[in-house]
């Protein structure tokens, strides 16, 4: 599987994640703040995407959502 491309601009704050099939959902700012309080729970992470982007969030493998447990850690 490929990896996670997970592009956080410093300016916006929106999030952009691409997955190694070009799929991707671009996350807006608040967004990401609740998305970095769930990824603690893979299941918790996987509904805050689904309610931007339900086939996306249906899309990610368990090791793509460590992926990007690890790459949103503040």
């Amino acid at each position: 599987m490929d990896k996670l491309n997970v592009q956080l601009c410093p300016e916006t704050g929106i999030c952009s994640i691409i997955r190694g099939d070009g799929t991707k959902v671009d996350l807006m700012p608040d967004e990401v703040t609740t998305l970095r309080g769930a990824l603690a729970n893979p299941d918790s992470a996987r509904q805050v995407i689904a309610e931007v982007d339900a086939g996306f969030a249906t899309l990610l493998a368990p090791d793509e959502l460590n992926q990007l447990a690890a790459s949103l850690k503040q």
